[in-house]
């Protein structure tokens, strides 16, 4: 609230809760509030016993070794704490901080660790409409299939498609709108790709269309439209995605994305930008605290604007995984799109081989090569 209302309010305010309590005032020198009377307690006043606020999170560590530099690191790379409030039947907040290790300057000897926003959303219902809501804040883009924090994967690496194909995250407003039981819509519009504030003065918006004929399949078609860049070189940036996701038993998940984006007018003489690709993932658990993913992708960056260097990326990823215990509710419970509970404690392997179609992986000695092949042991814990 400004301070100059909180000025015009106060006199007033207090005006009234002198008048108000006069009458009462010798009463209420008598008897005081107990709090530790069976009549009163601090929940009563507070309401924390109708809405609790509820802390969930995660902690990632891995080592990782890479064949072709022969580089090899333990780290304790990430750590996230979430908070959940319902503040009435109507109104939810959720927050996310992540501390993650970052990216060391070049030369430099210490690695920064970076504490970020990951999300924080305020999240409306309005009354006689349960099946729409909106909400203000930081949030995951809802498009395609994998996401940002590492428990709502089956593997330890994200996909080309994933890094440069599309947004992980915007600033702004989301709305979803159930439609029926096997339909939803969502809408959104904010800032740019990623973008905590806006570097320029136009918006993106966007939506995506949600089809679920039954609790083990999901189909979604969506899309992105705004100005991204600088002021200085503004260019209309669009993004079309579709996202699948389909359970057989509870043993077998098959999901994927296939991404096109681009920004005409974004090249040297005025000529228009293209990338798309798409990937695949196959999880089968072999029992019950067993299982395995295989990914397969490429991406085409045909005009070089997303990597700097006209190419296709490919990769295939197997990652064998241990886990026990389920998740709890919230944010941390399922993988988007599936019913697969989120275990408290897993640990993947992934084996990982990237390919180029021009040699541009660096080994120890400054050579150039189209293959690289790294390995990944990672251990994941929500709490």
């Amino acid at each position: 609230m400004p301070s100059t209302l909180r000025g015009s309010l106060l006199p007033l305010t207090v005006a009234l809760v002198l008048a108000g309590a006069a009458p009462t005032a010798a009463r209420a020198q008598d008897k005081p509030i107990d709090l530790g009377g069976s009549g009163q307690s601090l929940e009563d006043l507070t309401g924390e016993g109708s809405t609790p606020l509820q802390i969930t999170g995660f902690g990632v560590g891995d080592y990782s070794y890479d064949h072709l530099t022969g580089d090899n690191s333990a780290r304790a790379g990430k750590l996230a704490l979430a908070l959940f409030r319902e503040v009435n039947d109507r109104v939810w907040f959720f927050g996310q901080l992540t501390t993650a290790l970052g990216t060391p300057e070049a030369g430099a000897d210490e690695v920064p660790t970076e504490i970020e926003i990951d999300n924080l959303l305020v999240n409306f219902t309005p009354g006689g409409a349960s099946g729409l809501s909106l909400a203000f804040g930081k949030f995951d883009v809802p498009l395609g299939f994998e996401r940002d924090d590492e428990p709502l994967n089956f593997q330890a690496t994200n996909s080309f498609n994933y890094e440069l194909g599309r947004p992980a995250k915007m600033v702004g407003l989301v709305g979803r709108w159930a439609v029926s039981p096997h339909v939803d819509l969502t809408a959104l519009g904010g800032n740019g790709w990623d973008a905590q504030v806006d570097p320029n003065h136009g918006k993106t918006g966007g939506a995506r269309l949600g089809l679920i004929p039954n609790e083990h399949a999901s189909f979604g078609v969506g899309g992105l439209f705004g100005a991204e860049g600088e002021p200085g070189d503004l260019h209309n940036r669009f993004l079309l995605s579709a996202d699948y996701a389909l359970e057989v038993g509870n043993d077998w998940i098959l999901g994927g994305e296939a991404n096109l984006g681009g920004e005409p007018k974004a090249l040297d003489g005025g000529g228009d930008a293209r990338w798309y690709g798409a990937t695949v993932s196959l999880f089968h658990r072999l029992s019950r605290h067993v299982g395995a993913t295989v990914r397969g992708e490429t991406f085409r960056d045909r005009d070089g604007l997303r990597t700097g260097v006209v190419q296709t990326l490919q990769s295939i990823t197997f990652t064998p995984m241990v886990f026990v215990g389920t998740g709890r509710e919230g944010i941390f419970a399922n993988v988007e799109h599936t019913t697969f509970r989120i275990p408290r404690f897993q640990l993947r392997a992934d084996v990982r081989m990237d390919h180029s179609s021009e040699a541009l992986f660096e080994n120890a000695d400054g050579a150039l090569h189209r293959w690289s092949t790294r390995y990944i042991l990672q251990l994941v814990t929500t709490f």
